[in-house]
């Protein structure tokens, strides 16, 4: 858009901004580093303003599925914007634009679910699928059913709602009393069980927690239960095969209902167009967000199975709206990601790529420090580990997922360290190839050895 220079940025945004996730002191003082400003990005790759390009081995914040600057994507939001830029907001009606997405999306999102509500985010889409699930116990004569119940180590966002369902004080501290009606249960992480307990030779101890919640709270309070059906910002981790279907048994059995948060792991993300489809588990509600446009533009929606909208159906109104929430041009560029992910079997490359990818990271997992390889599709992740055999973490503190990061950022690859869990995610655009695979995988076993861990 202009020339301004690296130096006016980094002022301006120190003037300007209200930075999320750093001290505001310093930045105040100093701004944000220059490789922290990005000028340009292409297919999968980003350049910052000092000229330093690297590969999006995260895509971003796992949202950029069909590359950087898509130009398919960029042409669709032209064309939908010189027709129509806002279609107004009318109750019960809407743009054409959005109505030909919902039938669109119908024809990939589970058979049970037809019906879509659109907002611009994955933090509204947990927010609105809450008021959902409580407005449709109200509607069932039973308002009393309000509670939302979700894990430990989850992510759902940051909006006053949806971080209450997040886990983790640096998410929720600062912000005044905590919101009622909000229960979380132990996470399922097999590497570091919280039950202290060895699979396959356990009980399931994480899934049944969920009972003994719901049991605890009074099914009667509970409205529903959310979870990621694998973890996403703790760093891919991927559940026991049958942790999901017993949880969508409990879920049924307790009379709550199970909403998935597919904002990370939706579109083709996982090798399958929605990640609960390796477990054929069918949700109540479904959160998707950021492969809905490529992260091209924002846009989110909640999926609502035709039972639940038959259960909410009557003569009130279900009253939630905003004034751009189903846009016209993030429509159409959500119709035109569909048509590309299906021309060019962008699923299917997940898959494979996907494998290629776990493949490389396996081998990794020979260095002494490397354990805990997931992945499906392309959406994996390791933990960096103090010690194998005792299964000890590194501190905290001492921020070595950080530093591989920083590692790998000078041999020219991004990736995502959460340093809470000790992981590094993996996750990059649909559109890769294996020579793309490959070089990620090479400049990770790269900086690894440039950390001298041992």
């Amino acid at each position: 858009m202009t020339n301004t220079s690296a130096d006016q940025l980094v002022q301006w945004s120190r003037d300007h901004i209200l930075p999320s996730g750093m001290p505001l002191g310093p930045f105040a003082k100093n701004g944000p580093p220059k490789a922290a400003i990005t000028a340009e990005a292409h297919r999968i790759s980003m350049t910052d303003v000092n000229g330093n390009t690297n590969i999006a081995g995260s895509s971003s914040a796992v949202n950029v599925n069909l590359g950087y600057s898509n130009p398919e994507l960029a042409q669709a939001a032209y064309d939908q914007l010189i027709k129509m830029g806002n279609g107004g907001f009318t109750p019960g009606g809407g743009s054409s634009a959005s109505i030909e997405y919902a039938h669109a999306l119908a024809q990939v999102t589970p058979d049970h679910i037809n019906r879509f509500m659109f907002v611009h985010s994955g933090s509204e889409g947990n927010d609105s699928a809450y008021k959902i699930a409580r407005y449709y116990w109200t509607m069932q004569g039973k308002p009393n059913k309000y509670k939302i119940i979700s894990r430990k180590m989850a992510y759902h966002g940051l909006t006053i709602g949806s971080m209450y369902a997040t886990d983790g004080d640096a998410f929720r501290k600062n912000y005044g009393p905590e919101l009622p009606g909000y229960v979380q249960i132990p996470a399922v992480h097999c590497y570091h069980c919280p039950f202290n307990k060895t699979y396959p030779g356990c009980n399931f101890e994480c899934a049944e927690s969920l009972a003994d919640a719901i049991e605890k709270e009074d099914a009667d309070t509970v409205a529903a239960f959310v979870a990621e059906p694998i973890y996403g910002v703790a760093g891919t981790l991927i559940p026991p095969a049958e942790y999901l279907p017993k949880i969508r048994a409990i879920c049924d059995q307790y009379d709550v209902l199970y909403i998935d948060d597919e904002v990370m792991t939706g579109f083709g993300r996982t090798g399958k167009y929605f990640a609960t489809e390796h477990w054929d588990v069918k949700a109540d509600l479904l959160i998707m967000s950021k492969g809905m446009t490529g992260a091209q533009l924002p846009l989110a929606g909640v999926g609502i199975a035709d039972n639940i909208f038959d259960g909410m159906s009557g003569k009130q109104a279900f009253v939630h709206f905003h004034s751009t929430g189903g846009h016209p041009a993030c429509c159409a560029v959500g119709i035109k990601v569909l048509e590309i992910m299906k021309r060019d079997n962008l699923v299917h490359n997940s898959a494979v790529l996907g494998e290629r990818l776990l493949n490389g990271i396996n081998q990794m997992t020979d260095h002494p420090h490397i354990a805990d390889a997931h992945g499906l599709g392309l959406f994996a992740g390791f933990e960096i580990i103090k010690d194998k055999d005792t299964a000890t973490s590194y501190d905290p503190a001492l921020a070595i997922p950080r530093k591989f990061t920083e590692a790998t950022s000078k041999r020219g690859l991004g990736v995502r360290a959460s340093v809470s869990t000790g992981r590094i995610q993996v996750a990059p655009p649909l559109v890769s190839t294996a020579d793309d695979i490959d070089k990620i995988v090479e400049i990770m076993q790269a900086a690894l050895a440039d950390m001298q861990l041992d």
